[in-house]
Order: structure tokens, then C-alpha cells, then sequence
């Protein structure tokens, strides 16, 4: 039975969210704007149909909650096949919103898949990896003292490499009272280095945050628990008294910061300016803080617009502007910005093994996309699509290097 589910979903299901049920007229608008079903065919992956069972499932259950209708097992049949159907309708998905887009309502189908991932893994349903990493992100502030130390020692090993390596004044402060800039980077020095060296150049005054910016909670739709992870980051912006986050180049964890901390944190955030790495960095380069050299790249080249970055956030000039500052041969993907395809990696599903193969698939029309460029590097601003973006490498024999936006512009600074 799938009594946990219906239960929660039930809860679950919002005001916005019944207004998108009862108003979808299923004119199939959304049908082709899904990477999922063009690749697939099947019905469970078209956003519109996702609202027709989740509907059905919630209204088919009896009152007491034991059993489905019988009208219901005959129409839809055993309750194990629905419940894969469900699975699929829910985790096959990346919430990338880009049948949102075509949608002549504009109806938003990725409330209804947060909802339905949160619900279907009540009934024990669907990757429980993603959700052990989103409590590990909320635990990970009850413990943070008894590793700050230890964070601390490594961020100062990697500080004097970068003195050797790029300037022997570069600063990685950590814990800096009063600093403007609170960064939260993505774990590994990977998301470190290079806007250490950027910070740098700038002559920003900024402090390395002891958090992460990923918040694998908010995939698998606990809010409240997505909430507790980003809570400890608004903390530790208020105790060090800073006047801006930035968070990295990582899409989900960006959409958070700039779509949910508002109504999330209410006036505990006032003053403290949220924005995107991509977007800080643009600005140094605008206002004459830092420079590049130009021309530092001539390989042919395109930009893979991040879901929640671009089509989400609406962060689509700032990448571009950088791009052009250091490159030669700079080319669009069609379609591109809101209208670009999902990477097919997103929504969480990078971290869940099983879900590999229906990654490859989901990804052929970004892979189609790239190949029609003709471009031998793929840029972007997220580390899932990164990641993504370098199996449909492998997997479609792309032949092709994936690279991060940051990356370049700290290879091209001129001091």
C-alpha cells in the first residue's frame, strides 16, 4: 500500500500546488520541453501526467487508508505498478522547470515532484543516499567545533602553497570578524583556489566560511531539514558580522541562497547581500577590480547554461561577459539561456549511482547539442553539471573538456 505516501503528500500538498492541479489543462505544451520523455517516450515523464497520478493515487485511496478503489486497480493495476510509476514520475527528474517555461500557465510541476520525492521515501522509495547526505549537511553544524581545527590547519597548508605558487601576500582567512564577504565553498580546494586567487586580485576583504554550500536536503524535499543546513551558514554570517554571501559555482545550492533564504530566514537575513560567485566576480571585472588578459583562450568554446543558475536564478549575461573577457571563439548553444536543455544530472541524481544509465539517457539532447557547436571545451558554473557533463563526455564520445568558469578567469588574471 502506499498509505506513508498519500499521508505525507496530502500534508504536503500546498495551496499553489492544488491551484496547479486544478487549473492544468493537459494541452501537452510541456510534453516536448521534457529531456526525459523526448529520450524515453514514457508517459510517467511528462510533468502534466505527473499531477494526473499524483492526483489519482491521493483520491483513490478509501477513507480508512487500507486498500485503492477497485475502479482504481482496474484502471491503473497493481499497486506495485504504481508505485514504479510513481518512482519514476518523481525521481526521473531533474526539477530543471524547463516545462515551466512552455507552460502557457506557467504551472511549476517541480513543487509537485519535491512533495512526491519527500513522500515516496516515507514508503522507503527512492535513492536514500541523497537523503543521508542532506542529514549529514544538518549534523555537520552540531560537530563543527570539534573539526574547526582541523579545517583550519588544512586551509592554512593550502594558503602557503598559493603563497609559492601565485602570490606570496594571498590571504585564506577563516573566522574574520567583520569581513565583507562571506564565502561557502563546495567541498574539496577545487572551489577554493581559484576564488582565492580572484579575492586576491580584487583586494576583497572576505573569509572562508567552516560550512558547504550543497544542501542535499532541498533535493529530496524536506524543506525543514534543507532550512536547518542553510540555518548554520546564516549564523555563522551574523556572528562574524559579514555584509554578503557567496556561495559557489553550484546550481542547486545558488537557487537556495537567492530564491528560498528570504522566506526561509525573514529578517535574520536583512542586510546581508546573497549572491552567486558568478555574479561577484563579474562585477569585480565591470568595475575595473580586476583584470584579465585578454585572449588567454582561442579554443572554440560554448556555455552550458547551469537549470538553476540560469533558467532559475536568471544569471545568464555575467557568465557570457566573463567568457568573452578571456576567450576568442566563444559559441552559443541552441537553444540556450531559459530555453537551453538540462544537462540531465541535476535534482540530486549525480549522487545516486543507481540512477547512472537514465542520466546518460536524459543528457542525449545536451550531448546532441554540444556536438552541433563544434566547440572542444564545455564551460559552466555548476559542479553537478560539470560532473554530468563529463560522463555524456565519455558515455557519447564527445571529445571534449569541461571546465569551470572561475577556473579561467584565474588563469587569465593579470596582476
Amino acid at each position: 500500500m502506499l498509505t506513508r505516501f498519500v499521508d505525507t503528500i496530502r500534508q504536503r500538498f500546498s495551496r499553489p500546488l492544488q491551484y496547479y492541479q486544478d487549473i492544468c489543462v493537459r494541452c501537452g505544451a510541456c510534453i516536448d520541453a521534457c529531456h526525459f520523455y523526448v529520450v524515453s517516450g514514457d508517459p510517467a515523464h511528462i510533468p502534466a501526467y505527473r499531477m494526473t497520478l499524483a492526483k489519482k493515487v491521493m483520491q483513490g485511496r478509501v477513507s480508512d487508508g487500507n486498500r485503492l478503489h477497485n475502479w482504481y486497480r482496474e484502471a491503473w493495476g497493481q499497486e506495485s505498478r504504481t508505485a514504479a510509476e510513481l518512482e519514476r514520475a518523481m525521481w526521473e527528474c531533474t526539477g530543471c522547470r524547463r516545462c515551466a517555461v512552455f507552460c502557457p500557465f506557467a504551472l511549476d510541476t517541480a513543487l509537485l515532484v519535491s512533495a512526491g520525492r519527500y513522500s515516496l521515501l516515507q514508503e522507503g522509495i527512492g535513492p536514500q543516499m541523497i537523503a543521508e547526505i542532506g542529514n549529514a549537511e544538518v549534523s555537520k553544524g552540531e560537530i563543527i567545533e570539534m573539526i574547526q581545527e582541523f579545517y583550519v590547519d588544512q586551509t592554512k597548508e593550502l594558503e602557503a602553497r598559493l603563497q609559492k605558487e601565485f602570490a606570496p601576500d594571498l590571504r585564506i582567512p577563516v573566522e574574520k570578524e567583520g569581513a565583507r564577504v562571506l564565502y561557502v565553498p563546495l567541498v574539496g580546494e577545487h572551489a577554493i583556489v581559484p576564488l582565492a586567487k580572484v579575492f586576491h586580485a580584487a583586494q576583497e576583504d572576505w573569509t572562508l566560511s567552516l560550512f558547504t554550500a550543497t544542501n542535499h536536503s532541498f533535493f529530496v524535499g524536506d524543506m525543514d531539514k534543507a532550512r536547518q543546513a542553510a540555518h548554520w551558514i546564516v549564523q555563522e554570517a551574523r556572528r562574524l558580522g559579514v555584509k554578503a554571501i557567496a556561495y559557489p559555482e553550484c546550481g542547486h545550492a545558488t537557487r537556495t541562497l537567492l530564491s528560498f533564504f528570504e522566506s526561509w530566514f525573514g529578517d535574520e537575513i536583512a542586510g546581508i547581500e546573497r549572491i552567486s560567485v558568478v555574479q561577484l566576480v563579474a562585477s569585480y571585472l565591470a568595475e575595473g577590480r580586476i583584470r584579465v588578459k585578454s585572449g588567454t583562450f582561442d579554443v572554440p568554446l560554448t556555455y552550458h547554461d547551469p537549470c538553476n543558475l540560469g533558467r532559475n536564478s536568471g544569471i545568464f549575461e555575467e557568465p557570457r561577459a566573463l567568457l568573452r573577457a578571456v576567450a576568442t571563439d566563444f559559441r552559443e548553444l541552441t537553444p540556450n539561456r531559459e530555453l537551453n536543455w538540462c544537462c540531465g544530472g541535476g535534482g540530486g541524481l549525480i549522487a545516486a549511482p543507481e540512477m547512472k544509465e537514465i542520466r546518460m539517457k536524459a543528457g542525449r539532447p545536451k550531448a546532441e547539442q554540444i556536438r552541433q557547436t563544434g566547440a572542444q571545451w564545455v564551460v559552466t558554473t555548476c559542479e553537478n553539471c560539470k560532473t554530468q557533463l563529463g560522463d555524456l563526455n565519455e558515455h557519447y564520445g564527445l571529445g571534449i573538456e569541461i571546465k569551470g568558469l572561475v577556473d579561467l578567469v584565474a588563469e587569465a588574471l593579470a596582476l
